[in-house]
């Protein structure tokens, strides 16, 4: 029987994997689904097993979608913005952070999800949560400046890293599982030696900052921070150039690091009319960098860079401001957080089919 196509609002159902008839092309990317919530959202996440989207928002709770069935659920708790995520490999424990400063854990697997666990993690705002790949630790960091290491299965206190002198906007562990790489307010890039406890060496991303001489604040920070797939490279999406940051007069960048080196590869930039901030950066499978941005007029881009290019080879324009983005695990969909309220997914293959079609 042929299955019809879904309209912007329908649901996902189950994944299958790429067949050779449905290989990805970037410049048909497309919306085919939404989930919508009340508030506008500030981040997203996609499980492992592509069963839930999780999304923080403009308030204190999570919001939780089924792929398939479109059945929300609303996590509380937290007293503050919730601005990253990550997830266990199952996809049964989430972790999340807040601007309350604390990390909590969350089972997936309960019809109605309560925290498991709370960890006061930071003075001020934890911006950032990682688990680290052999999923034993959490990586956080936030205002107080520090980088900390946490035991998975208790919330003990691992390490604690010191060193920078402005807020540490996000933490990543490389695929080594040896180094911890962070990023401030003022675009300093910190590698920690997890093993002897010291701070290794620095990434130079001071490009991504600036001052509002209006304000009279600083403003930059990384909005997102992800490695390679193989570890060989740091990509890091934020601003540049700012004049303005609250009127939202800044451009949006990615830089992207050779891990071996320490020195930048690339500064990928969308076309100079667009004035804003790079929310996402991730990398897809088959090699390329999808990133995602905001707009000062309320709108999007998607944008498409091939290995060793410095300019994107393709941009799709969005109706409404980008605040991050996750890939389904199929490399066929991407969801993206949207200013609005909604979630959408979008589709990286010419053919708009059901999954599982």
């Amino acid at each position: 029987m042929k299955v019809k196509q879904p309209d912007t609002s329908g649901a996902l159902v189950a994944q299958k994997p790429l067949v050779e008839s449905e290989l990805i092309e970037p410049a048909k990317t497309h919306q085919v689904a939404q989930f919508k919530h009340s508030v506008p959202l500030t981040s997203c996440r996609v499980d492992p097993t592509g069963t839930y989207v999780v999304a923080g928002a403009q308030d204190l709770d999570i919001q939780v979608w089924h792929l398939q069935t479109q059945a929300q659920r609303t996590l509380k708790g937290h007293t503050s913005w919730v601005r990253s995520f990550d997830f266990s490999k199952d996809g049964n424990t989430l972790y999340s952070a807040c601007w309350g400063g604390d990390v909590k854990v969350w089972n997936m697997a309960d019809a109605a999800p309560q925290a498991l666990m709370t960890i006061p993690a930071h003075k001020g705002s934890a911006r950032w949560v990682r688990l680290s790949p052999d999923q034993t630790k959490l990586a956080t960091c936030g205002n107080d400046l520090l980088v900390k290491v946490w035991n998975i299965a208790d919330g003990e206190l691992l390490q604690t890293f010191s060193g920078h002198e402005r807020h540490v906007y996000a933490v990543d562990f490389h695929p080594d599982g040896r180094h911890l790489v962070s990023q401030d307010l003022m675009g300093v890039i910190k590698i920690w030696d997890m093993q002897t406890g010291k701070l290794a060496r620095g990434m130079d991303a001071s490009l991504m900052t600036g001052y509002d001489n209006k304000f009279a604040a600083d403003m930059g920070g990384a909005r997102d921070l992800q490695f390679s797939p193989d570890g060989s490279e740091l990509a890091s999406a934020g601003i540049t150039n700012v004049a303005n940051s609250f009127a939202g007069i800044q451009d949006p960048i990615i830089m992207l690091f050779d891990w071996k080196t320490g020195k930048e590869k690339a500064q990928l930039k969308p076309d100079k009319t667009f004035q804003g901030i790079a929310w996402g950066v991730r990398y897809h499978p088959d090699g390329f960098l999808i990133g995602a941005g905001a707009d000062r007029s309320g709108k999007g881009e998607l944008w498409f860079s091939k290995p060793g290019e410095k300019e994107f080879f393709h941009t799709l324009k969005l109706p409404k401001a980008a605040r991050g983005l996750d890939l389904l695990a199929d490399g066929r969909h991407l969801v993206v957080p949207h200013a609005d309220g909604s979630v959408c997914t979008y589709r990286m293959t010419a053919k708009a089919k059901l999954f599982g079609t």
